[in-house]
């Protein structure tokens, strides 16, 4: 092949090769090409070489000549060339199967989306939003002209801080640091009070990115097994403080993800004391705190803390601004750690955008849209989980969230095998159905008969029709099961 290419006259490569470019890059139909000058200084040729280059692919009617404009692709390619592979969709073999899972589900596209935990954009007051941001563009252009320094814009920490009080939480604006999105600042909470080989007790089953990134900074997870109710378990939790050397707590207190539990202000109270008497550091993640579906919001654990032993861990994404990955972190007597691990890690978060969440913070504008929010999600995940009982296998168990995007369920067990939903996963995403398998929220397959589906888009036939598929799969796992479970009976008395 090496040699045929070699033969073909130099405009003819230099053409095959910006088609295959075009291609790989999924270039539509209007897309703008680079020029004839720019062809030439980037593949070293001269002006006759890129311009015949540029002909040849108009007579081909790949591209288009618009007078004084330049060259458009004139057809939407279609992937015959043999472009470069990408990895993304298919995360690289080295990956465990938890980190091949994620990328694939978080990477690739899908049609009808129950795997994400995220709302769809009507949900969301973009045109405020977006108003807001053209105006603090345009009155204090040094937002965007000047470099952000800092622990964040001082109108948003103080918003922060005047927000958390309505919840009886007192943060200081000046513990404050503003983070890209909740998981940046869940990520420095990690860093600041561990080290690599160090014991980080987790509820279990928990966030999989969560797990995904204790194993990148190179900590060993303690699962605690989280009540469907309540939250974590404090007596196992006890327990394992007696037994083990913990240096870390992390709790998703409010809404927990992925089973939807609130725990108690009583547990909260006892999970932060225990912890401070051992002087173990508790990070709270809380960035579904705000959407959950009681009329007063729930107070975080952070709230009953008096030594600056809890982390707290908040954010934008899931109640005002998905797009914009604002989020934050409250670190007590661990800020100064904080603040310097920020900077060496990204520096400082985009000032124009706090503005505005400032601005919306500030006008009243995010009570309102927070009562309508919640409103909908609880709307949502009630006629998920009618579907679920519709659809799916008797015996399948279903968590009652009191708050959040997600419902958590278990497939029934056939005498005592349990039923795995890898299979499930695999059919439904390649008929465009999107789900979070289980054994992504725990280790050693633990949830393997488990799946996380997303409430966060308003009920449509589509949705109806999705979830009476992934029952149908549901059912077709149970059966193999069940199948499997007779085959070894069999083989026994044999």
């Amino acid at each position: 092949m090496q040699a045929a290419e070699s033969v073909l006259p130099r405009y003819k490569r230099l053409a095959q090769q910006l088609w295959e470019g075009i291609v790989h890059a999924g270039l539509c139909e209007g897309s703008r090409i680079p020029s004839v000058r720019t062809l030439a200084v980037q593949h070293n040729v001269s002006l006759t070489t890129a311009m015949q280059a540029l002909r040849w692919l108009e007579t081909q009617g790949h591209i288009e000549a618009r007078p004084r404009s330049g060259y458009f692709v004139a057809r939407r390619p279609e992937p015959s060339c043999p472009a470069r592979a990408t990895a993304w969709p298919n995360p690289p073999p080295e990956l465990d199967a938890q980190a091949r899972d994620h990328l694939a589900m978080v990477g690739a596209p899908c049609a009808v989306r129950l795997d994400l935990a995220v709302g769809e954009p009507s949900l969301y007051p973009v045109d405020r939003l977006s108003v807001l941001l053209r105006r603090r563009a345009y009155q204090q252009p040094d937002l965007v002209g000047a470099h952000a320094r800092g622990a964040g814009h001082p109108d948003l920490l103080r918003e922060i801080a005047r927000q958390a009080m309505q919840y009886r939480c007192e943060l200081a604006p000046d513990e404050l640091v503003v983070t890209n999105g909740c998981i940046e600042a869940l990520n420095l909470a990690l860093r600041a009070v561990t080290r690599p080989g160090d014991v980080v007790a987790v509820e279990s089953p928990t966030y999989f990115v969560l797990l995904q990134m204790l194993g990148a900074l190179d900590l060993r997870v303690l699962p605690i097994p989280c009540r469907t109710g309540t939250g974590m378990d404090l007596d196992a939790l006890k327990s394992a403080l007696d037994e083990t050397r913990i240096n870390a707590v992390v709790t998703i207190a409010n809404a927990n993800n992925p089973v939807g539990s609130i725990a108690s202000d009583a547990d909260k109270a006892a999970l932060v004391e225990m912890l401070q008497a051992r002087n173990i550091p508790l990070i709270e993640d809380d960035i579904f705190g705000d959407v959950c579906y009681d009329e007063l919001r729930p107070r975080p654990a952070r709230a009953f803390d008096t030594s600056g032993n809890v982390l707290l861990c908040g954010g934008f994404s899931k109640s005002l601004c998905p797009g914009l990955r604002l989020g934050w972190i409250a670190a007590g007597k661990f800020s100064e750690k904080v603040r310097a691990l920020k900077y060496t890690t990204s520096m400082a978060t985009a000032e124009l955008q706090q503005t505005a969440v400032a601005g919306m913070l500030s006008s009243g504008g995010f009570a309102l849209h927070l009562r309508r929010l919640k409103s909908a999600l609880q709307e949502q995940q009630s006629a998920l989980r009618d579907a679920v009982l519709r659809h799916f296998p008797e015996g399948t168990e279903l968590s009652d969230p009191r708050g959040g995007f997600v419902l958590w369920l278990k497939l029934p067990a056939t005498s005592h095998l349990r039923v795995s939903t890898r299979p499930m996963f695999e059919q439904a995403r390649a008929e465009g159905i999107g789900f979070a398998p289980g054994h992504l929220f725990g280790q050693g397959g633990a949830y393997d008969d488990c799946l996380r589906l997303n409430a966060g888009y308003r009920w449509t036939s589509d949705l109806e029709q999705a979830v009476e598929r992934l029952g149908a799969l549901a059912r077709i796992a149970v059966a193999a099961s069940q199948e499997q479970r007779a085959t070894e009976n069999t083989g026994k008395r044999l």
